[in-house]
Parts: C-alpha cells; structure tokens; sequence
C-alpha cells in the first residue's frame, strides 16, 4: 500500500492519516505483530506525534474501530438527510452500507473481526455514545414513516435487524470472498427485499 504524506498536515488530518496507516498495518500484519515503526513508515508521521496523539499500540488500535465505526454512521446519516422518503432512503441505506463495504474491505474486516478484542475494554462509552447519536437519528426519520404509515410498525431492534440484517450478512460474505453475486447486483436486489419487508400501507412519495 502507498506510503501517507502527513508532512504540513493539520492535527485532526494527521491523526487520520496516523489512523489509516495503522489500519493498512493491521490488516497486513495483525495488530499483535504491528510496530510502532511500521506505522511511522506507512503514515509519515515521526514517532513522537504517533504518540502524541495515541500513548499506545493499543489505544490507536482501539481508535482504527472507532473512526471506522463513526465513518459509517457519518455516513448513513447523511443518506438519510438527502433521501428523507421512506422508499428512497431505505434504498439509499442499503446501496450506501454495500459500497461503503466495497470501498474499505480493511476497514469492514477490522470492524467484524475485533469487536471484543482487549484492546476495545475502554472504549465502551465512546462506542455507546456513537450508537446512541446513531439509533437517534436513524428512529426520527423511522417514526416519523412509521405515522405517517409507509413503513409498517415494528419494535426498534426488530426494524434495525430487517434494514441492516441482510447487508450485514451479505458484507461478511464480502469481506470474506464468499460472496458469488457481484456487488451491484446486491444492492439492487437486496434494497428492494428490505424495502418490501419494511413498508407500511400508505405508498412512499416516490412510488
């Protein structure tokens, strides 16, 4: 992978490129075989700023998930400020979360695969406060079509489940080149099988 140019960077810039190299490391090298100095030549970063932002290996590994985590729901909450409808926004979600997928394969395997890892033990309330901004903004736009009776009604956890369940099962194959459907074509299809399992008895705007 291409070394990062953090020279002349900004802080929060630096760190991200601090945040990327390390991600490139730990997916080609684990994060238990990864060195400070691995990091430092990937990202362009001196020693001394890698630790001035992360005070260890652990913690900057801890920080990879967090910023992957924040990048997706950034991501997906913008989706549903330009597609407020329910239709097209559950559309928009389903086609974001797979070419989010497609676009950072590294990122989505670190996300899958290191959940509970020990190094995540101190990051439970900056992972809960994400999923709370996160679920906050997603049920607003949920109940306001739940009313209004284009989705149909459902409990919280069991709507998530049939709005994410399928790209999250279809990323894991992903992921992990299991997947035999071209990622297009998932999204095609997969977005019109949620959207079918999601909508109410009103028509969405957009029908």
């Amino acid at each position: 992978m291409r070394r990062i140019d953090s020279k002349n960077k900004g802080t929060e810039s630096r760190r991200r490129d601090i945040i990327m190299a390390a991600l490139a490391c730990f997916s080609q090298k684990n994060v238990s075989e990864t060195r400070m100095e691995d990091i430092r030549g990937m990202s362009g970063a001196s020693i001394g700023s890698i630790y001035h932002h992360f005070k260890s290996r652990s913690k900057l590994a801890a920080a990879v998930y967090i910023e992957g985590i924040r990048d997706y729901q950034d991501g997906v909450l913008a989706v549903i400020e330009k597609n407020p409808d329910a239709r097209g926004g559950v559309i928009a979600i389903v086609s974001f979360h797979l070419t989010w997928a497609r676009d950072h394969p590294d990122w989505g395997r670190f996300l899958f695969q290191r959940r509970h890892a020990a190094f995540m033990d101190k990051t439970e309330a900056e992972f809960a406060a994400l999923n709370r901004r996160f679920f906050d903004g997603v049920s607003t736009w949920v109940m306001r079509h739940m009313k209004s009776g284009r989705f149909r009604k459902t409990s919280p956890g069991v709507f998530i489940s049939l709005l994410l369940g399928p790209c999250q099962e279809y990323t894991r194959l992903f992921f992990f080149e299991n997947a035999v459907t071209d990622i297009d074509v998932a999204i095609s299809e997969i977005g019109e099988a949620v959207w079918r399992s999601l909508k109410g008895g009103v028509e969405s705007k957009t029908n």
